[in-house]
């Protein structure tokens, strides 16, 4: 079956995927430093969270301003700043990215070492079955990362939630896939015993 042209197209689009992330985690990062550097450089950026339902999901808003005593903090015309984010923020949300991005570089590899398998004829394996347990192990971490994110400013904060059905149909597919890649290397190994 190494001929078969579908399987090396999902390779290499995994492969290119998988670069793409690397190159945007690097970026990223590189952006995390030089705002970090040139904190002045995006001061006047405004911030606003935006929802992303899609079919299968609901999203959540809230934006909230603190009224302190002073007036400058109830006049403010524009709350939501990079330079009036909070650094822990900028962190917490920074990291939570790139881990992310590390899952799905993950899932990425896991799917190709599956596909790899597939090709060269060792499809029904307890390896496989294992990857496809850890391939719904990670989407279910991905899911608790992108469905709560908190933006903390010196005066207000923003608050996205977000509840899709796909990453659970997602889930479920790893774990049956896992259990048929499980049952087909019980019944290879029946069918070996009995030759």
């Amino acid at each position: 079956m190494t001929k078969n042209t579908l399987l090396n197209i999902a390779i290499w689009v995994s492969r290119g995927l998988k670069i793409l992330l690397i190159i945007a985690a690097v970026g990223l990062t590189g952006l995390f430093v030089y705002a970090q550097i040139d904190k002045d450089y995006f001061a006047d950026e405004e911030i606003v969270l935006k929802a992303n339902p899609g079919y299968l999901g609901v999203s959540t808003i809230v934006s909230d301003v603190w009224k302190d005593d002073t007036k400058e903090a109830q006049f403010d015309s524009k709350p939501y700043t990079f330079g009036k984010l909070k650094t822990i923020s900028l962190y917490i949300n920074y990291f939570k990215v790139i881990s992310v991005a590390v899952l799905l570089f993950l899932i990425l590899r896991a799917f190709e070492t599956i596909m790899l398998s597939v090709k060269t004829l060792h499809t029904f394996s307890n390896r496989n079955a294992k990857l496809f347990r850890t391939i719904g192990i990670y989407i279910i971490v991905v899911t608790i990362l992108i469905s709560y994110t908190v933006l903390r400013f010196e005066s207000g904060s923003q608050t996205i939630s977000h509840l899709s059905l796909t990453p659970v149909i997602y889930i479920l597919l790893a774990f049956i896939m896992a259990e048929i890649f499980k049952e087909g290397e019980n019944l290879r190994a029946e069918n070996d015993l009995t030759i």
